[in-house]
């Protein structure tokens, strides 16, 4: 099974040394990279359980001017585009590191095919309008995309409403319960109705 948590903890981040005057946090880059991406391929022309969870998709990224110079021009160029700046003109991205603190977005879902990113856009909106109508203390700890006839088994949107409440053993075992149960339900009418014959 695999889960992304798509917008802030998708950067890759260096830690300093441990000696004095190391220097400070650095963002190297952006999950996937090529070989990560393609297993998130396989995992959905396989049908392999992917969850996405969409809590923080829309949440910019703040960034220290120091920690953002010290990134990589590719990653720059990444963090740039949610901004809606070109980094290409001295000018453009001299104006922006200006700012003590930036903040950044990542591109939604680019790492997913259209179909896919328009599902989830989709589910967000929804979800939005539910979370806007419904007290946070009647809700799950987890909202999930409703399962349709004619949609891939994967990959599946989420959103995590109280994220402290989900420790990793109880994403996991949620995780399952979603991949597995349409699986399970599928297997008991066949046995069901083998034993009728």
């Amino acid at each position: 099974m695999l889960v992304v948590l798509e917008g802030p903890a998708r950067v890759l981040w260096k830690e300093p040394s441990p000696q004095p005057g190391a220097g400070d946090w650095t963002p190297t880059g952006i999950w996937p990279d090529e070989d990560e991406l393609a297993m998130v391929r396989e995992h959905i022309e396989r049908g392999l359980p992917l969850l996405v969870l969409l809590d923080e998709a829309h949440r910019r990224i703040p960034l220290l001017r120091q920690e953002l110079r010290a990134a990589p021009c590719r990653l720059l160029e990444s963090l740039m585009a949610g901004t809606g700046t070109s980094t290409s003109t001295s000018t453009g991205s001299g104006e922006l590191l200006d700012d003590e603190v930036v903040e950044v977005r990542l591109p939604f879902l680019d790492w997913l095919p259209d179909a896919h990113r328009d599902r989830a856009a989709r589910f967000l909106e929804d979800s939005d309008a539910a979370l806007s109508r419904t007290p946070v203390a009647l809700l799950p700890p987890l909202m999930t995309e409703e399962r349709q006839d004619g949609l891939p088994p994967s990959p599946r949107f989420a959103r995590r409403i109280l994220p402290n409440a989900l420790t990793a053993g109880r994403l996991a075992a949620a995780v399952e319960h979603l991949f597995v149960e349409g699986a399970q339900h599928c297997a008991a009418a066949g046995r069901g109705s083998e034993a009728d014959r």
